[in-house]
């Protein structure tokens, strides 16, 4: 069946030849510094990337729905498996697969991250390596895969993921899933038509939402329950409710592979995947193009004005040689502070050692403050409850509740590092332009898989010959000691006279022995919950600070390369008045009709720049 044609805005083969263009105009004016940030421009437009995660519960029809989407059987799906890693779905030429291994573990916390060991393997071996069956407890050590077939819909760079469930997975899957939603651009959230939505399905969408820019939600099987209009109703009522802002698409992934084989338009709307595709179409993969393009083409605003410059006070003197002397004076003074910018002393150097040095102490505090209402809360539950009795719904409380902290301190993290680079970019430009740079934020899923500490506790209640031998042993002594004390006193007692005695005190001490068991248990369970929580914290720290050193410096390099090329330019722009202000009238005539030439070719440039991006603010 045809897929609905791609709508780009503008298209990106359009801002491929400007950049070529600006290129060339950079190379022309020997500003090879320039060329360099168009070549980077390049590779965002030429390979983007939009990452929707498909996330659900176990059993929803979350794989079927990804091969239904793209029309190909990439995703195992079975009534007795569950997926069990990630799968990512981009486009090949023709199909491909790549499985990536997680690195061997490592004691050694200072030891620099592996990359994970990538392995190119046949797709119809997938399932070997994505399934729970054919790799339980990931006992392969999968971090992800990735595969690559032909399909229009991921061509223009559109990746479809899919997740393991989101529920009573424990630490590892719960947290890939959460740790991955602040790098996605959209959300696909999937709950079948059976019943509607459940109290921990709505916490998570709340967090996708305030992790994420896009939430979906796809309500599936709708063949299979007659009643999914109503179902759809009541989902729609607790979106509401909840505060949740995101549509909910109804589909049937039985309907649409039937309609892919019959070739069959009218049964392709009714399994409702024309509407889906329409949505991810026009809501995500043409809204997050005109953002690629909408960057690359500040940028490139960026590179002609800093050639344009070049030109303009070399116009200047030509037309007035009278003000030449003076104009060379400001670019002088200009020159002086472009090499300020440079320096050490510049203010945007010292805010962004400042803010990250601030960013540290307040990240490290966020996460102190999260772990320890976390160990509160579970020290709390232990004392009212019996480790033996509630352990196994605890463990995977305490494994979800970590993984979402740490998840909220990442996010913290991110959020606090983008608004520093606002404001060293507002201290940088004096103008109070915008320059941004792109921080290299960590998935918090590998650091608390990192941790190599699980809370497990092996603890057992007194059974019932336990019990028995414990009140035995305490109600014999007292028997015995009575016994012994009628001797010495010469009465003639039986022991039987002293049997209510023993039970009373044989009673008490089983009760003690209870109690410093439940004690006993409760103190295992509290070292247990700790000792997890303070080596994921002990991780997570580490990889912070790790994180913030990283963006000090993709911050401090960014901003450094910007002032270079201020500098290049003032510099150039000097030069060139102190040559004019020396030349002759036929000299300055000639080269004034060639400096004309070269502002009319940037002119246009610009021109059609803005055309192709309105409203983009020129980056430095």
């Amino acid at each position: 069946m045809a897929q609905r044609p791609q709508q780009r805005r503008p298209e990106v083969k359009q801002a491929l030849g400007l950049l070529d263009a600006v290129e060339k105009a950079a190379k022309d004016c020997e500003r090879p510094d320039l060329a360099e940030r168009v070549e980077a421009g390049r590779q965002r437009l030429s390979d983007p990337a939009f990452h929707v995660l498909v996330v659900g519960e176990f059993k929803q029809g979350k794989s079927r729905l990804v091969n239904a989407l793209l029309a190909a059987n990439v995703c195992p799906v079975d009534d007795d498996i569950a997926t069990a890693v990630p799968t990512a779905v981009r486009h090949a030429p023709k199909p491909t697969a790549t499985v990536l291994f997680e690195p061997p573990p490592s004691d050694d916390v200072d030891a620099p991250k592996l990359p994970p060991r990538r392995e190119g393997v046949p797709v119809k071996e997938v399932r070997s390596y994505v399934t729970e069956r054919a790799n339980p407890d990931n006992e392969q050590r999968v971090q992800s895969v990735e595969i690559g077939i032909p399909r229009k819909l991921l061509k223009d760079g559109l990746v479809v993921v899919d997740t393991p469930g989101v529920g009573g997975l424990g630490s590892v899957h719960s947290t890939v899933t959460i740790g991955a939603l602040p790098m996605a651009d959209a959300v696909m959230f999937v709950s079948d038509a059976s019943q509607e939505f459940t109290g921990p399905e709505l916490e998570f969408m709340k967090t996708a939402r305030s992790m994420c820019p896009n939430l979906l939600c796809v309500l599936t099987k709708t063949d299979f329950y007659p009643a999914w209009r109503k179902i759809l109703e009541l989902d729609e009522e607790h979106l509401q409710r909840a505060g949740i802002d995101a549509p909910i698409i109804p589909v049937s992934s039985e309907l649409r592979e039937y309609a892919n084989k019959a070739d069959d338009d009218e049964i392709n709307q009714e399994s409702g995947f024309a509407a889906l595709l329409s949505y991810l179409e026009d809501n995500i993969v043409a809204n997050a193009q005109q953002l690629t393009i909408d960057a690359a083409a500040g940028d490139l605003l960026a590179v002609t004005s800093h050639l344009e410059a070049q030109f303009e006070s070399e116009r200047s003197v030509l037309d007035d040689p009278d003000k030449g002397e003076a104009l060379v004076a400001q670019l002088e003074g200009a020159k002086d502070r472009a090499e300020e910018l440079r320096g050490r002393a510049a203010k945007w150097q010292q805010t962004l050692n400042d803010g990250v040095t601030d960013l540290n102490t307040s990240v490290d505090y966020d996460l102190r403050e999260r772990l320890r209402t976390i160990t509160q809360q579970a020290d709390e539950s232990v004392e009212n409850s019996d480790p033996a009795d509630m352990w196994d719904e605890f463990e995977p409380w305490l494994y979800r509740r970590v993984a979402e902290d740490v998840t909220h301190n990442y996010t913290f993290l991110q959020l606090n590092a983008q608004e520093l680079s606002t404001t060293v970019a507002q201290h940088f430009d004096e103008d109070g332009q915008e320059v941004t740079a792109e921080l290299p934020i960590r998935n918090p899923g590998e650091v608390i898989q990192s941790a190599r500490v699980a809370a497990n506790l092996d603890v057992t209640k007194m059974g019932t010959m336990q019990s028995a031998w414990t009140g035995l042993r305490g109600s014999y002594m007292p028997v015995l000691m009575f016994g012994m004390m009628g001797g010495l006193l010469g009465l003639a007692v039986t022991p039987l006279v002293f049997a209510p005695i023993g039970l009373i005190v044989g009673r008490k001490a089983l009760k003690d022995e209870r109690e410093r068991q439940l004690t006993q248990r409760r103190q295992q369970a509290k070292n247990a919950h700790r000792k997890y929580t303070e080596e994921v914290s002990f991780r997570a720290q580490k990889d912070s600070r790790d994180t913030l050193r990283q963006v000090q410096r993709e911050l401090r390099d960014f901003y450094s390369s910007r002032a270079d090329q201020l500098a290049k330019s003032t510099t150039e722009s000097l030069t060139a008045a102190q040559e004019a202000v020396k030349a002759d009238k036929q000299t300055r005539v000639a080269r004034l009709k060639d400096v004309e030439g070269h502002l009319k070719k940037i002119g246009d440039l610009r021109q059609r720049l803005r055309a192709m991006a309105p409203g983009v603010e020129v980056t430095a």
